[in-house]
Formats: structure tokens, sequence, C-alpha cells
């Protein structure tokens, strides 16, 4: 494959992460893509040291990152340039209903989230949604702002109807409301 996509996994699951780092790291063509789910989380950052040094894009949430990191720091500069410090080229953060930042080459965007149509009826699924979507707009060859741009319209569209898949968009549909995107709604440095 081109590319691989960690998630959630179960609490006996230690000695797999083992085994796909030692794949990854003989196939160095293949990329990564990681967001640690509850028990990746708890098996600590040096149990998962060589997938973090691994990992092409990470995702996680600012909650997330403080228990990856082990520290009480709001800064989110702090968190992203941490959780760099761990192995990952680019390492996405996202904050809720407040927005998403990246960071990758010392670089670092804030994205605001996509506007809402009308109230979330749900937000299960929003995080996988914005993460899913980054990752497929990096392996079609977008940027890293154009993926930042894709992220947030299906996190937005995912939280408009009840569970984690109902609302996924199709690319087409996703560009379509990427064309009526408010002028405002791109990343901007911080």
């Amino acid at each position: 494959p081109k590319w691989i996509y960690l998630s959630s996994s179960s609490s006996n699951s230690l000695a797999f992460h083992s085994v796909m780092e030692k794949y990854l790291n003989e196939h160095p063509e293949i990329n990564l893509a990681f967001q640690p789910g509850t028990y990746q989380i708890k098996f600590g950052k040096s149990a998962l040291a060589g997938i973090y040094k691994r990992t092409n894009l990470f995702f996680c949430n600012k909650d997330e990152s403080q228990r990856i990191l082990e520290i009480r720091e709001d800064d989110i500069k702090k968190l992203l340039e941490g959780m760099r410090n761990l192995g990952p080229k680019i390492v996405i953060i996202t904050d809720g209903k407040k927005g998403a930042y990246a960071y990758e080459d010392g670089k670092m965007w804030f994205m605001p989230p996509y506007p809402d149509p009308k109230p979330p009826i749900n937000r299960t699924g929003a995080g996988d949604a914005f993460s899913s979507t980054f990752t497929v707009a990096i392996s079609l060859g977008k940027s890293i702002t154009e993926a930042l741009r894709w992220g947030p319209v299906n996190s937005m569209s995912v939280t408009q109807q009840m569970g984690a898949r109902a609302g996924l968009l199709t690319r087409e549909q996703l560009e379509e409301l990427l064309a009526k995107a408010p002028e405002d709604y791109k990343p901007k440095l911080i």
C-alpha cells in the first residue's frame, strides 16, 4: 500500500504495533497516518516510540496531546512542538468546534471550522472525519493548507447527522462545499 491509516486498537494490541513498526521500517516507501485511540495513548509514548518516529501524518485532539505528552499545557504551539518532537513529520491537533492546528517544518497553521448550516446534532465522528479526509487530501497530492480546508468540511457534515458515518461526503460533494466556502475559510499561519 501507499498509505496505512493506524487508529484505535484493543488493549492487547501492543505486540501488533511492534510488527507494524518492523513492517514500516522494511518498507520506507509506505506512508503512515496515525490517530491513536484510548489504548494506544495508555500504552505510552515510550512503548510506541518507533511508531511515532515512523509517522508521516499524526492526528489527535488537544486533550489527547496533553495525555500523550504527560503535561498540563494549553499553549497549542508547545503542544504541536511536543508532538513533533516524538517524530511525526506533520502534526495535526484538533480543538473541537474551535478549529484545528497543523505543524510541519517549523510552520504552524490554524484552520477555522467550516460553518455549520444549522446547529450540530451530534459531534461523534467529527475528529475521525477530519483526519481521514485530511489524509485522503494529502494522499491525492494536495498541500497541507488545502488538506486543512478539506478536513473540516467532512467534519461539519458528520455533525449534521447522528452517528460517526452518516453525513460523510463524496469528493464531489466536498468540493462543491469548498467552492461555496466563505472568503475567510482558509488556514492562517500562527
